[in-house]
C-alpha cells in the first residue's frame, strides 16, 4: 500500500503534459519529438502505446489480476484523470485530428499497467513510460526498443 500512496502522492504534484514540445528530455531510450504534427508528418513506423483498457500490453502477457490490484488499479485511474481533466486540448491537435482523448486514455493505461508490472516484478518497461509522463512529456508509441515522445 505504500508503494501505491507514493505513486498517488506524486500523481497529485505531477503536472502532466506540460513539457510538450520542448527539446529538454535527455534519455537515451527516447524519440523526442517536438510536436504532434511533425511525429504525423515523419516516416518512422512506430507502435502506439495503448489507449484503451482492452487494447494488449505491448511489453507484457496479460496476467490474472487479484482483487486487491483490481482496486488499486481503478483507484490510481481515477487519480490520474482527475489530474489531467483540466488540460488544454489545443497540444493534442494536428489538422482535423483530436488526440486529447487518446493522450488522457494512454496515461492511465501506462498507469494501470506500471501497477501490475511492480506488482508481479515484471520489469521496468512501464516504469520507463510513467517516468515519462513525470517530466512533462507524452510518451506516444514505441521504436525498437525506445519510445517515441512528444
Amino acid at each position: 500500500m505504500i508503494f501505491f500512496d507514493e505513486i498517488r502522492h506524486k500523481i497529485e504534484s505531477s503536472a502532466f503534459f506540460s513539457n510538450m514540445g520542448k527539446a529538454d528530455l535527455q534519455a537515451d531510450n527516447v524519440i523526442l519529438f517536438s510536436d504532434l504534427e511533425s511525429l504525423l508528418l515523419s516516416e518512422l513506423d512506430f507502435i502506439w502505446l495503448p489507449t484503451s483498457p482492452t487494447q494488449d500490453d505491448p511489453f507484457y502477457t496479460k496476467q490474472t489480476l487479484p482483487k486487491a490490484l483490481i482496486e488499486q488499479r481503478i483507484k490510481i485511474t481515477r487519480c490520474v484523470m482527475d489530474s489531467v481533466k483540466n488540460i488544454p486540448c489545443t497540444p493534442f491537435k494536428y489538422d482535423a485530428h483530436d488526440f486529447n482523448i487518446a493522450a488522457k486514455n494512454a496515461i492511465s493505461y501506462a498507469f494501470r499497467q506500471y501497477l501490475s508490472e511492480k506488482y508481479f516484478s515484471l520489469g521496468d518497461n512501464w516504469e520507463n513510460i510513467v517516468n515519462i509522463y513525470y517530466q512533462g512529456y507524452w510518451p506516444i508509441g514505441i521504436y525498437h526498443n525506445k519510445v517515441i515522445t512528444i
